[in-house]
C-alpha cells in the first residue's frame, strides 16, 4: 500500500486547538479514527510536532488519499489544521533499480 509523508500545519494555536491535536494524533496513532477517515487508512510512523513551526508530521498508508477529502475539510472548518503538504515515499530499492536501469542502458 502507497505511503504517505503528511504534514499537517495547525491552526490558530489557541489552548483549545492544540488540546483537540493531542487527542487527534494520539487517538489515530493507535490506530483509533472518527467515522469519516478511510477504513483503510492506517498511521505507520509519527506523530511528531515540528520544533519551528506548528505542524505536526505523521506517515500513513492507504490505497487513495482522495477519499480523505471530506475528513481535512471537517477540520480545516473546525480550526484544527490550517493546510497540509501530502508526500508520496518511495523505497530507496526504487532509486537503487532506476539507476541499475539506467547504468545498464548507458553500458
Amino acid at each position: 500500500m502507497p505511503l504517505f509523508l503528511n504534514e499537517v500545519w495547525l491552526g490558530d494555536i489557541q489552548p483549545k486547538v492544540m488540546e483537540d491535536a493531542v487527542a487527534f494524533f494520539g487517538n489515530l496513532s493507535v490506530g483509533t479514527k472518527p467515522g469519516n477517515l478511510p477504513p483503510d487508512l492506517r498511521m505507520v510512523a509519527g506523530p511528531w510536532l515540528s520544533a519551528e513551526e506548528a505542524k505536526v508530521m505523521f506517515i500513513f498508508e492507504i490505497d487513495d488519499p482522495s477519499t480523505m477529502f471530506d475528513a481535512y475539510a471537517e477540520r480545516v472548518v473546525s480550526g484544527l489544521f490550517a493546510r497540509r503538504k501530502l508526500t508520496l515515499l518511495s523505497g530507496w530499492d526504487q532509486m537503487k533499480a532506476y539507476t541499475d536501469r539506467v547504468s545498464a542502458d548507458q553500458a
